[in-house]
């Protein structure tokens, strides 16, 4: 579905789906920055970074499941079952996490994912209920 040709997301049903959007969008950022310009083995090597890229990854799923899904429906072609199958997995298969494939999908994914966020938190002002 084209991005446009969803409704905008001035409302949405759910109280908390502005906030989880921006949740959403601040882990993403934050995921970035984590990232910046390491490759995955200097990622691997750093405890720091990927426990806390671990929980970037965490956190967009929990968000990303917690969302009405009118609100998922209004953000177009996101790919939410991919979202928030990333997140099971470092939730629950922690031992296999494939470190290169996080800075992969921060490098390849997140950028897209992070422009449809600021596109529709702009559609839905700060007052509004969603």
């Amino acid at each position: 579905m084209p991005p446009d040709s969803t409704p905008p997301l001035t409302s949405v049903p759910d109280p908390n789906d502005r906030r989880r959007l921006v949740h959403m969008l601040q882990s993403s950022r934050d995921a970035q920055t984590i990232v910046a310009d390491l490759d995955a083995r200097s990622l691997e090597d750093d405890m720091l970074r990927s426990r806390a890229l671990v929980n970037c990854f965490t956190e967009i799923g929990e968000a990303a499941v917690r969302l009405s899904p009118e609100a998922r429906a209004r953000l177009g072609s996101i790919p939410w079952r991919d979202i928030i199958g990333m997140r099971n997995i470092v939730v629950h298969v922690y031992w296999g996490i494939d470190v290169a494939q996080l800075v992969a999908t921060v490098r390849n994914d997140l950028p897209a994912l992070i422009v449809a966020l600021e596109q529709a938190l702009a559609a839905c002002p700060p007052d509004s209920p969603g």
